[in-house]
């Protein structure tokens, strides 16, 4: 009687151990991602817009889907933060090696009146990583996708050509999904080292 009860606990303590063990199958033995970027995963929507490319192609969100997106609003005649930021870009896609043919800048201009796709081309391939793409569109649009992303700017007037604005940066994940915020005062050796983490598969 005695044996026949510790075989029966036996047994459940040993369908006990297999459940575990397939639990954190599938799961993924490894613990969870640790970003070192402000997460901003379930806070802002999904990759969503109709615009013009800088070759004069109309684009939506799903043109770019499989590739981890960076989102950047500003305009070419910025002095200050685009070139700056754009800079930084160039240098974080320089970091990610090969796995940058992964990766696309979307620099979406708040100066739709002045940023044909013609200047945009000539404005983004002066960038020379070759995964920078002009996007533009109408004043509404422009506008629409903007506030989508909170992105926040203030639309030049008669009195001055310069537009405020922040200089954020929106991550994508592949599947189109916002993840990380990317700050001016980020390190480009962080950001690289998330997007590396958000391409990894495993």
């Amino acid at each position: 009687m005695h044996n026949g009860l510790s075989e029966t606990r036996g047994l459940k303590f040993g369908r006990y151990i297999l459940y575990v063990a397939l639990m954190l199958a599938l799961n993924g033995c490894s613990p969870e991602k640790q970003w070192q970027l402000h997460e901003i995963t379930g806070h802002l929507p999904d990759l969503s817009f109709s615009l013009r490319s800088d070759t004069g192609q109309s684009v939506t969100d799903q043109t770019y889907q499989g590739y981890l997106v960076m989102l950047f609003f500003g305009f070419t005649n910025c002095q200050a933060e685009c070139p700056s930021t754009m800079f930084r870009l160039e240098k974080i896609m320089r970091r990610l090696g090969d796995t940058a043919n992964r990766a696309r800048i979307l620099f979406v201009t708040l100066d739709p009146g002045h940023d044909t796709p013609e200047v945009l081309h000539r404005y983004v391939t002066a960038f020379g990583t070759g995964h920078v793409v002009g996007l533009t569109g109408d004043e509404g649009e422009i506008a629409d996708i903007a506030k989508r992303y909170r992105a926040a700017y203030r639309p030049k007037n008669p009195d001055s050509d310069e537009i405020t604005h922040s200089a954020a940066i929106y991550i994508f994940d592949p599947q189109g999904h916002a993840r990380l915020l990317v700050t001016p005062d980020d390190p480009v050796e962080t950001v690289a080292n998330d997007l590396l983490l958000l391409l990894d598969p495993r």
